[in-house]
């Protein structure tokens, strides 16, 4: 039997050189709280993580954190510029990151699957929402290591190895 391939998560945690412990939440309790079930990815990430800051400009958005809590926002749908995930006037997301620079990371959770949610992404309140099909840990993971995604940071991500 061949090894599981590394989640995400674990990339992120190998390419920042992270080691503390797991931080277990109590997922049954956030996820009745928001009335949301959550990615496994994101779970694993905030469980790894925990609230905090990816290259003093990434800030993980974690259930019950005192300045990063998870956010569900009602966004509209004008703001997502000919790629709205749906025809409803007013569209749920779930923020999950932020920058200090403004940016909001969040899913669409319209979809009951939460494996099947997009990233949206958008560089300020004025600035319509990009879609990106890709997990929280993978964006983050291409923020910081892929020179042309929108939102990089590579130039600025020093990678541990």
């Amino acid at each position: 039997m061949e090894p599981a391939e590394p989640s995400w998560a674990e990339e992120l945690a190998a390419l920042t050189g992270w080691s503390g412990d797991r931080r277990p939440l109590d997922w049954e309790a956030v996820e009745r709280e928001l009335g949301l079930c959550l990615p496994r990815d994101y779970k694993l990430l905030a469980e790894t993580f925990g609230a905090g800051t990816f290259d003093d400009d990434v800030d993980l958005c974690v259930p019950k954190a005192r300045h990063l809590a998870l956010d569900l926002i009602a966004a509209d749908r004008a703001d997502f510029a000919g790629s709205a995930p749906s025809s409803e006037p007013t569209i749920r997301i779930l923020r999950w990151a932020r920058t200090s620079a403004g940016h909001s990371f969040c899913w669409h959770v319209a979809d009951p699957d939460p494996e099947e949610w997009p990233v949206f992404a958008r560089s300020d309140k004025w600035e319509p929402w990009e879609r990106f099909d890709s997990s929280a840990a993978e964006f983050i993971h291409r923020m910081l290591t892929d020179p042309k995604h929108p939102y990089s940071l590579a130039e600025y991500f020093e990678v541990v190895r």
